[in-house]
């Protein structure tokens, strides 16, 4: 049995923030983190990445990064428009390089003294004062859970909840083997959804295509034929230098979904398992830190007898997710003026 103040079941970004934080408070922690980690996508993230970093005394993860010098981009226009990152007064965004980004948190968290477990939660038993995880090699007992896998589902099953469920998106990637010349986001609207390219790790390119059942279905982009057609199809494609064929398609979910509560008597949830939100935010790894370093501070305040900071997390996490759902509808309408019926008015 091991002992600890706080164990956090997740070892991404919500759970390693949520680690370093709480390990910088000096308290005794514990990470149950799944072994079956999938591939995950280059993502983008806003410029206050480096400022979440640094408040973690996490800088080091960067190197997994690179500068993202602006955003190509036909959303709600007749041509493509290149906002670049440079006339922005907070600097540049960033290209997350995510097995490689979530690998270097990892090795600070596990540096820091933090006792981290390569295993998957099985059960949590919720008791008076404590509660206690279950993985199939060992039971950590603590006086607070953090749930951080990145699974909202599965918070609401522990946390005894229905969980909310604001849309269902699907993405539909692909590494392909060839080099993108500009450093650069690029987004391109379709009928059926939105397509996406960034640059990978060192070498290939992201694609990816985002949209829902009825899309998936027309377009048949789970299959690898019917995605290069589609692919082929883009105007991202002609920036690809050689042939952009993909060999395999990676599918994900991208819905947006949210717990009613994101916290209880002796359990707070972080991230993806607080709230899943829309890949078009761009803040799935910011928002994850954020958290993640927020609930942190709240717990570790909750364990010295001040419950106030954790109402506080609440009241930001479920504004986040209020402004976040208000915003996102009123971006998909700006399309949605020129499509028509579908995808588009679906979300609109």
């Amino acid at each position: 049995m091991v002992d600890v103040d706080v164990v956090i079941v997740g070892g991404g970004p919500a759970g390693c923030s949520s680690a370093l934080s709480l390990v910088a408070r000096g308290c005794a922690v514990a990470v149950i983190s799944s072994p079956n980690r999938r591939e995950k996508p280059t993502e983008t993230s806003t410029p206050r990445l480096k400022q979440l970093l640094h408040s973690l005394g996490a800088e080091e993860a960067l190197s997994a990064c690179e500068p993202c010098f602006g955003v190509v981009s036909d959303w709600g226009k007749k041509n493509s428009v290149l906002q670049p990152g440079i006339i922005s007064p907070f600097g540049h965004a960033w290209f997350i390089h995510r097995s490689r980004f979530d690998a270097c948190l990892e090795r600070i968290v596990r540096d820091r003294g933090t006792i981290w477990i390569q295993s998957e939660a099985q059960k949590v038993d919720f008791g008076i004062e404590s509660v206690q995880v279950k993985t199939s090699h060992e039971s950590v007992n603590a006086r607070f859970l953090i749930i951080a896998n990145g699974s909202p589902s599965w918070a609401a099953n522990v946390t005894c909840q229905q969980l909310t469920n604001i849309d269902s998106l699907t993405a539909f990637w692909a590494l392909l083997p060839t080099t993108l010349g500009e450093r650069l986001l690029s987004v391109e609207a379709a009928d059926f959804g939105w397509w996406y390219i960034c640059p990978g790790d060192n070498t290939g390119t992201f694609a990816c295509c985002v949209t829902d059942a009825s899309g998936a279905r027309a377009t048949r982009v789970a299959q690898v034929a019917s995605w290069n057609d589609q692919f082929r199809a883009t105007n991202i494609c002609q920036q690809l230098v050689g042939v952009a064929t993909a060999r395999a398609i990676n599918i994900i979910s991208a819905s947006t979904a949210s717990l009613p509560l994101k916290h209880g008597q002796s359990w707070v949830a972080v991230g993806d398992a607080a709230m899943k939100l829309d890949p078009i935010g761009s803040s799935g790894t910011i928002t994850a830190l954020d958290s993640g370093r927020r609930a942190a501070g709240a717990v570790a305040d909750a364990l010295n007898g001040n419950v106030a900071s954790i109402e506080k997390y609440e009241l930001w996490s479920t504004n986040l997710v209020k402004a976040f759902t208000r915003q996102r509808v009123q971006h998909y309408a700006v399309e949605a003026q020129k499509r028509g019926d579908g995808f588009w008015s679906r979300r609109a």
